[in-house]
């Protein structure tokens, strides 16, 4: 027994070494690339359904990411943005860009083709969790505190308060429910994963992994759905492009930044504000007004957020 409890703190270890540098706490300005982010993935919702009348859901995947890595890349370049490519550089890219954007694209289009867009953005919301679990275990100043479950339960109840109506209504196959949980799960470790590339420009982080994910797509893609026989709309190649540039090019350039500085579990909120921009492009776009269940939703996503950080925010003042 000794021996295997070494054994499992020797793994744990080595684990916590995804670890970069100190978080600090989130700011102003923090908060509102939070924001920008979230409002940027709410809207993907909609443009996936979009795009899904034309395109199956390895050519949304392989499409939008080669469009945002040629974005991204001209861009670092005409920034003069350069890495050094180790094997553990290269590596990591490699699993970052796997997880981050090559399975769970491919997942959640896979899964909405079988459930609704509302029980989509509700087991989506449940990505917290897994985040919070992953990074008890692979970091140390990213750890599990009662504090912070109650704050992911509060933000949780506020979703379910806003889509409860949806999902019940909405319904879908188990299997499509569980590959948009499989992809939530590839976004945490992802996260994570980001953690180990810190002193690494967010441009150059973003480029480098979705690189990789061109790698692994843009085969799978020629193999099954050749570009030449593929036929499409101006309305689901526009929405095509617009998650090219704006949730996959611009919302990871954020993602990466605040995974680095704020850590894994603070960025990982953001599954709470998802549901909620969705329903306010529903709104700017449909002509939907929201409703005072809308309002009440909000009220419990922002106080699980507060709750969330209390912990944290209470250790600092003590240690200042």
């Amino acid at each position: 027994m000794p021996a295997l409890h070494a054994h499992f703190r020797a793994v744990v270890g080595t684990l916590q070494e995804l670890n970069g540098p100190e978080l600090r706490k989130p700011g102003l300005a923090d908060h509102a690339c939070l924001l920008g982010a979230a409002a940027l993935w709410g809207s993907s919702f909609i443009l996936n359904e979009v795009a899904l009348a034309d395109f199956p859901p390895v050519a949304i995947a392989t499409y939008r990411i080669v469009l945002a890595a040629a974005v991204v890349c001209v861009i670092c370049r005409r920034l003069a943005l350069r890495v050094r490519l180790s094997r553990r550089t290269i590596l990591l890219f490699a699993a970052i860009g796997i997880l981050n954007s090559a399975v769970p694209f491919t997942l959640i289009g896979w899964g909405q083709l079988r459930i609704d867009s509302a029980t989509t953005a509700i087991l989506l919301a449940s990505t917290p969790f897994s985040t919070l679990l992953f990074s008890h275990f692979m970091t140390r100043d990213d750890r599990f505190s009662w504090s912070k479950l109650a704050g992911l339960t509060l933000g949780f109840i506020g979703v379910f308060v806003l889509l409860g109506d949806g999902v019940l209504r909405g319904g879908g196959s188990l299997a499509g429910m569980l590959a948009i949980v499989l992809a939530g799960c590839c976004y945490s470790m992802s996260s994570l994963l980001i953690r180990r590339l810190a002193g690494t420009p967010a441009l150059v982080l973003v480029a480098g992994t979705l690189v990789s994910a061109c790698i692994v797509l843009v085969p799978v893609l020629l193999y099954l759905h050749p570009p030449w026989q593929q036929s499409w709309h101006a309305d689901t190649l526009g929405a095509l492009v617009f998650l090219a540039l704006g949730p996959t090019a611009i919302a990871y350039v954020l993602r990466a930044h605040i995974v680095q500085v704020n850590g894994a579990v603070f960025m990982s909120n953001v599954g709470y504000l998802i549901p909620l921009f969705a329903v306010a492009w529903g709104w700017i776009f449909l002509s939907q007004q929201p409703s005072l269940v809308m309002w009440l939703s909000l009220g419990l996503i922002l106080a699980g957020i507060a709750v969330g950080q209390r912990s944290k925010l209470t250790v600092e003042a003590q240690d200042t």
